[in-house]
């Protein structure tokens, strides 16, 4: 009695322990199979984030700003444009800084500006120097700044990181692969002489198979739903510490993504399972003792 209770307390460790193995490896999978699928659309977020600066003239009236601002909009490389007054600017620079550095200097020396993002088409070095030079020639603008490396930075690396990102989830679903069919094959080993003596006795394969295939599938299908609960939560995470990381992704890809994830650890285990079952069917009684 206390022999069959401690071979089914081992029986659902197994099982739990393969449950758990599949899941964390799909969870992984899953997240950079996120990061394959939406390699275009953070690379648009990213280039559609590059801002220009354009401090106006001081003199500068209301109109004439918002007539720049719109004559910005209308112009191909502007993905969206901000206008922040000179006191916009020195309230931003107190929080910055902790404190108010108008009382020491008496008057406030910023001047108004407007923040240009561009579109990601123009969001490169060749593109942004004519913009910049072409808007430096403006009547109104009294200086144009922008971060040059960040723009340098995001044309040398991202594509080079698509690549490594896409060679990296192939190496990972190799290894999926392997480790999944590794964690079943080890939970059948416990019972290739059960599988052996069934055989002798007369069941037939599909007989001997079938419990182990249903087992397989209910592993496979739990430890998939674990996995995308698990990116569930990080995405969560993500939206709720960095917003605008998501913008970009829609439900379609996620539901395909999620769907992907279960078909995946399904199939990784049915196959595996049914490899691992038909080598023991085939194994003579002296070589199960060595397998």
């Amino acid at each position: 009695m206390s022999m069959d209770r401690n071979s089914r307390s081992r029986t659902r460790s197994a099982g739990f322990g393969t449950i758990i193995g599949i899941a964390l490896v799909l969870f992984m999978l899953g997240i950079l199979g996120f990061l394959v699928l939406n390699a275009h659309a953070l690379e648009q977020y990213f280039k559609e984030n590059v801002r220009v600066e354009l401090f106006l003239k001081r003199d500068l009236k209301e109109v004439d700003i918002m007539q720049f601002r719109k004559e910005l909009d209308t112009e191909a490389y502007s993905h969206e444009t901000r206008y922040v007054t000179a006191d916009e600017a020195a309230e931003q620079l107190k929080q910055d800084l902790g404190e108010d550095f108008l009382n020491v200097l008496g008057s406030n020396p910023l001047l108004p500006s407007v923040e240009l993002r561009l579109s990601a088409d123009y969001a490169q070095t060749d593109s942004l120097k004519w913009i910049v030079e072409s808007l430096k020639k403006d009547q109104r603008v009294q200086e144009v700044a922008y971060n040059a490396a960040v723009v340098e930075n995001i044309d040398a690396n991202l594509s080079k990181i698509g690549l490594l990102v896409l060679g990296f989830t192939a190496l990972l679903l190799i290894i999926a692969i392997a480790l999944i069919n590794n964690t079943i094959r080890l939970a059948i080993y416990s019972k290739r002489f059960l599988i052996r003596t069934m055989h002798l006795v007369g069941a037939t394969q599909w007989f001997i198979k079938k419990p182990f295939i249903s087992q397989s599938m209910w592993q496979g299908i739990v430890g998939s739903i674990v996995a995308v609960g698990l990116m569930v939560g990080v995405l969560q995470l993500v939206k709720h510490y960095m917003p605008d990381m998501l913008a970009f992704t829609d439900m379609f890809t996620l539901a395909l993504l999620f769907i992907g994830v279960v078909v995946l650890g399904l199939l990784i285990s049915l196959v595996s399972t049914w490899f691992a079952v038909r080598r023991y069917l085939r194994m003579n009684s002296e070589d199960l003792h060595w397998s």
